[in-house]
């Protein structure tokens, strides 16, 4: 009996126990039931720069591998190069001729860039901009010859020298010596000592009248000079090469005009050869050089002309022109040591829009520059252009002879020619000689 109550208290003791537990974890229990949740908080995103996007792959295609960080930023640039006040602003100086008094007018520039150029004003002060500051400055006004090449900068004191002019002496006379009292003296051509151009020199004509057939060019720049001269019936004729040197006078220049022959001929419509009345027949620019005395004649009813003073030996040309007509440019022509010569000659109708002159040759415009003959321009079609000639080629040779010793004009005749015929020309061209042989042609410009 008495186990039996203790049995029974011990369940009793156990029983409260378990229930007291019970009671204990109600509360958090209804707290977690009850109460609002806080809202799950995610991590933070990263958002990707292009470099971590791997792009689209084709299928099949081997993944490439995706940078794990982004490319460096490319390098800042350089600094600006440091200037100082002074090469941060224009460039200026004078220009002094060979007495070293400032003057007016010289065209200064820059040898690595011409483009980069000024006037000087009243006071010889001329001003390059920024740009210019260190280039090599030149200055040019004919007479003068060209200032020695001169490095110029912002900073500097910059004076430009010009070099002294120079002067030829000589005479023009007969075949037999004699002096000829009155005729027309041009310059043919000019090559420069210094680098400026100076082509207003070239052909300077003037009239001159002395007993004793003598000439004084004064005011010339330095170089090399061919001189023409020309006189009533005697066709021009030209001097051997002049050098003219700075402050100097090159003296015993004799030029001698042998006695022309005549032309003569018929010049007639192409088309219905009908004669054309009143057709200008005159010696062309290559012929007469600059100097030319030889009046231009007309065409008479019946067409014909008479043209006195032609050379009488060698090739030249003649211009032959009229209003209604397209001017005809003859080469070719020679009278052989003879007293006179025949060309008829037969002009094309103008028609509208058409050419307004032409000649037959190669096509090309020629110039004399310090490196020899040079081709400056060549026309669209003709035969230079068709051969691959190109602006800046050296003509060498014509027919198997140098040029270096001939005039332009002579080789103008010489390239000139009927069409038809066959020119070799050998051109210098980045250090090598081409040879070219061209059929010449009419060409129309």
């Amino acid at each position: 009996m008495a186990e039996s109550r203790t049995a029974g208290a011990q369940r009793r003791a156990w029983l409260s126990a378990a229930l007291l537990s019970v009671a204990l974890l109600i509360p958090p229990l209804l707290v977690w039931l009850f109460l609002p949740r806080p809202a799950p908080v995610a991590p933070a995103r990263r958002e990707l720069t292009p470099a971590l996007i791997a792009p689209a792959q084709p299928e099949h295609a081997a993944p490439r591998e995706v940078e794990a960080e982004p490319p460096p930023p490319p390098p800042p640039p350089p600094p600006p190069r440091e200037t100082t006040a002074a090469s941060a602003g224009p460039v200026r100086g004078v220009v002094l001729d060979p007495e070293g008094r400032p003057v007016a007018g010289a065209t200064v520039r820059c040898s690595e860039e011409p483009g980069l150029s000024a006037s000087a004003d009243a006071e010889g002060r001329f001003e390059l901009p920024p740009e210019a500051d260190g280039c090599t400055a030149i200055a040019a006004l004919p007479p003068f010859g060209d200032a020695v090449p001169t490095r110029v900068t912002a900073a500097g004191d910059n004076a430009l020298h010009l070099i002294a002019a120079g002067s030829i002496a000589g005479e023009v006379v007969e075949p037999s010596g004699r002096p000829v009292d009155a005729y027309l003296l041009a310059i043919e051509s000019f090559v420069p000592a210094g680098s400026g151009a100076h082509a207003s020199v070239n052909g300077r004509a003037r009239k001159v009248s002395d007993p004793g057939g003598a000439f004084q060019l004064d005011d010339l720049a330095p170089g090399r000079y061919v001189l023409t001269a020309s006189a009533a019936g005697r066709p021009p004729a030209r001097s051997a090469p002049i050098d003219v040197e700075a402050g100097r006078t090159t003296r015993s220049v004799r030029i001698v005009l042998p006695q022309g022959a005549t032309l003569r001929g018929r010049v007639v419509d192409a088309e219905s050869r009908a004669p054309i009345v009143e057709a200008q027949v005159e010696l062309d620019s290559a012929t007469s050089s600059g100097a030319n005395a030889i009046s231009l004649v007309l065409t008479d009813a019946n067409g014909d002309y008479e043209l006195e003073g032609v050379p009488a030996s060698g090739p030249f040309s003649v211009r032959v022109r009229h209003e209604l007509y397209t001017t005809k440019i003859v080469p070719g022509l020679d009278a052989r040591g003879a007293g006179s010569a025949r060309a008829d000659i037969e002009l094309r109708p103008l028609g509208d829009g058409g050419s307004r002159e032409e000649l037959s040759g190669i096509g090309a415009m020629l110039a004399l520059s310090p490196g020899g003959v040079t081709i400056a321009d060549v026309i669209e079609g003709g035969p230079a252009a068709l051969a691959g000639l190109a602006q800046g080629d050296v003509i060498v040779r014509i027919d198997g002879e140098p040029t270096a010793d001939l005039p332009l004009a002579d080789c103008i005749q010489r390239l000139r020619g009927p069409a038809g015929t066959r020119v070799a020309v050998g051109v210098e061209r980045g250090g090598r000689v081409l040879d070219v042989t061209m059929r010449r042609d009419v060409v129309v410009r």
